[in-house]
């Protein structure tokens, strides 16, 4: 009896539960389809007032068709943008398919609305495609899905509110995806499962507020997704995307108020400023290089004492004394920590007392704070400071200054501009730094005399970490173009050597067959040569036999001629012989 009452009280809580996630969803859906529709309305006006400026062209709300395209032999690029087209003729990849090879096409700052399976049909040799500031909504399974070595393909800019779940499924070599500027809620499960080499995913400035964490196949991913850019949305929890690693994500300007997330996220920066954050738990991003989560509501932060491969740190526009005992704790603990901004913490000289201890840290951002009359002492910890920045406090004082070089051997820069200083004392601070040769973008002039600001200063340098991540964005895409450079380069080179090879076995197989043919005509010159010698040598044989015949029958002759004497008187030679005889003889 109990155990059927209870098997119906849960029952009950499981139907509730499921009821509840049911009407969340819809509500979701319901909210998602507002907001798109609100945010198609606003950027198709924008989109109006945008192209205003092209209405002049002779194209404006036309179709384009092969007479527009104009193409010269040996083409490769082809800029179709601020035209007003406002659709494609299929008959253009017919066009391009007789011999033409276009690698960049560019069809920005248009109007177009639809793209079907057959705009792109045979442009099987396009790398880079530009579809930004046109009215595209909708984006199809068949709409790309010709363009197998598409590496770049920009869609910003668009009324695009649904993505269908195969639409980049073919782009196996896409690297590049902008997105940013549209109006997606979501995207579906496994939207970039087949682009292995997808390295920038640009999101921002959409109406999303969830994403499944299954978008790519992490398993079978070239390398990193270096950036993914989730800024500007209506995210209220931190998303999770389950990827091979991921160089840099930005979630800053939503609307989240805990970072916190289930699993390890394998990520070097994790910029989410602009937020709502009240609690931080950094335990599951031990990995990261590079944390942003300054102009958010700290209450509490976590799991900062685990993270060992921490470069840079920014804390500004928080309220750190709600958390000063877990910042002091964590901060000696990070071995890599190199830069740290805490710009308009509310702080003050009373709480920086050992708030900063560290082996590791160069730069050190403390503007925009309520110092009065802070001791240096406070900050001598940072044994390897090299720059820290003071400027738009109410500094009067700085005690111990003459302490400056004790503590900070390493001190090569102090900025402390747009403070209160008194000019005597702040000619005698000066005057310190000058002698120990540390620098100072701070005016002389920036003090008051008898309570008279004497003159504004300028700031001319920018607090920036030495190696920020624009810098490692710039030297990656460098990096990346080198290496596309390269296989492009070995790529000729093979085509080349290829050619070259195949070029020489030709030669090769045709000197063979000369050198067959000279063999042929040798054998039948040796063979006519060998007649001629064999004719000539029976020839002389001939001649050799009858002039031995001769000579014998000389022989013979001579052999047989006898001397005798002739008997007048008797009218007969010595051996018996008549004349008559003789005569007789020489007649026959």
């Amino acid at each position: 009896m109990h155990r059927s009452r209870f098997r119906v009280a849960v029952d009950r809580i499981v139907l509730e539960k499921l009821l509840g996630a049911v009407l969340l969803l819809l509500a979701v859906t319901y909210i998602g389809h507002v907001t798109a529709d609100e945010c198609m309305s606003t950027k198709t006006d924008r989109h109006r007032t945008i192209m205003e400026q092209y209405r002049s062209s002779h194209n404006w709300d036309g179709f384009l068709t092969e007479d527009s395209l104009n193409l010269a032999d040996n083409q490769t690029e082809l800029d179709l943008s601020r035209q007003g087209f406002r659709e494609v003729h299929w008959h253009l990849s017919s066009i391009v398919g007789e011999g033409y090879e276009i690698y960049e096409l560019d069809m920005s700052y248009n109007n177009l609305e639809h793209l079907d399976e057959l705009t792109f049909l045979k442009f099987y040799s396009l790398e880079m495609l530009n579809l930004s500031y046109n009215r595209i909504m909708i984006i199809n399974n068949l709409t790309f899905g010709s363009l197998i070595r598409l590496m770049d393909l920009d869609l910003s800019y668009n009324l695009i509110h649904a993505i269908e779940k195969d639409a980049f499924h073919r782009l196996y070599g896409l690297e590049s995806l902008n997105l940013r500027e549209n109006c997606l809620v979501t995207l579906n499960e496994h939207q970039f499962h087949y682009n292995d080499h997808l390295s920038s995913l640009q999101l921002d400035h959409n109406q999303i507020s969830f994403l499944p964490s299954i978008l790519f196949d992490s398993l079978s991913m070239v390398e990193e997704v270096y950036e993914i850019d989730l800024s500007f949305n209506n995210f209220h929890q931190m998303p999770y995307i389950e990827t091979k690693e991921i160089g840099l994500l930005k979630v800053d300007n939503n609307h989240i108020n805990i970072l916190s997330v289930n699993r390890t996220y394998n990520l070097r920066a994790l910029e989410a400023h602009h937020n709502d954050i009240h609690d931080a738990d950094l335990f599951h991003f031990s990995s990261a290089a590079h944390i942003d989560l300054s102009h958010n509501r700290l209450d509490n932060i976590v799991g900062l004492h685990e993270m060992n491969e921490l470069e840079y740190l920014d804390l500004s526009s928080n309220n750190v004394s709600k958390f000063d005992y877990n910042l002091k704790y964590s901060i000696q603990n990070i071995p890599s920590l190199g830069t740290l901004r805490l710009q308009n913490c509310s702080l003050t000289e009373h709480n920086m007392d050992g708030l900063l201890t560290s082996e590791s840290i160069l730069n050190l951002d403390l503007s925009q704070n309520n110092f009065v009359r802070l001791n240096i002492s406070h900050l001598a910890k940072l044994k390897t400071l090299q720059y820290v920045s003071f400027n738009f406090n109410y500094l009067e004082e700085l005690l111990d200054f003459h302490k400056m070089r004790h503590y900070f051997e390493y001190l090569d820069m102090v900025s402390l501009s747009f403070n209160r200083w008194n000019c005597s004392y702040f000619d005698q601070l000066m005057a310190y730094l000058n002698q120990s040769h540390i620098q100072t973008t701070t005016d002389p002039r920036d003090c008051y005399i008898n309570g008279s600001h004497v003159a504004d200063s300028d700031i001319y340098d920018t607090f920036e970490p030495e190696y920020t991540m624009n810098q490692v964005k710039r030297d990656m895409n460098v990096v990346k173009n080198l290496g596309r450079s390269m296989t492009y380069i070995m790529y000729t080179l093979y085509f080349n050597m290829r050619t070259l090879y195949n070029d020489s076995q030709t030669m090769l197989q045709q000197s063979d067959a000369k050198l067959r043919s000279m063999d042929a005509e040798l054998s039948h010159l040796v063979g006519m040569v060998g007649f001629l010698v064999a004719i000539l040598v029976l020839v002389l044989f001939f001649g050799l036999v009858y002039a031995l015949v001769i000579a014998y029958k000389k022989y013979q002759l001579h052999s047989s001629v006898k001397v005798v004497t002739y008997n007048k008187r008797g009218n007969e030679f010595s051996n018996g012989v008549t004349v008559n005889e003789v005569i007789h003889d020489n007649n026959i």
